[in-house]
């Protein structure tokens, strides 16, 4: 179910797979974005909700929600934040802070590159972060508003 204002929108989406595709109509279906906007939360949104179902298991609720939010002023920037909470969140935000600001590394352990995702995630955002917490885990994306 997505509730829609004029500059801001929420989801509530299950903690499957599946989910991305929900994710994928919900954000389609803004039209408080520009086109090239809703791709940039498409495409970054779409990893994060990914990493979260794959690595946040077992999510409590067996929810995520998903916001978007155009800030006001000019320019006005957009946020796209998730909200959940996963009992092993917040070794995987540390990680992942380290690995966005860093270079995808190789592990050998499972004979692939880590890390790819999150870098592409930074670079299409302004700013990316990662608060985990005692009853709700966040992580917000910000991005730069069409020129």
């Amino acid at each position: 179910m997505a509730l829609r204002r004029r500059s801001a929108a929420t989801i509530a989406l299950d903690a499957a797979p599946s989910s991305i595709l929900d994710f994928e109509s919900f954000i389609e279906g803004l039209a408080f974005l520009s086109l090239r906007e809703r791709y940039l939360l498409l495409i970054a949104g779409g990893e994060m909700l990914d990493n979260i179902v794959k690595h946040g298991f077992p999510l409590r609720d067996g929810r995520v929600v998903a916001r978007v939010r155009r800030g006001h002023g000019s320019p006005s920037p957009i946020t796209l934040a998730f909200y959940f909470k996963a009992r092993g969140f917040e070794a995987f935000a540390l990680e992942s802070a380290r690995r966005i600001s860093n270079k995808p590394l190789f592990d050998p352990a499972f004979r692939r590159w880590r890390g790819f995702g999150l870098v592409m995630c930074r670079n299409l955002a302004r700013h990316v972060a990662f608060r985990p917490g005692e009853r709700l885990d966040r992580i917000f994306l910000e991005f730069d508003p069409e020129p």
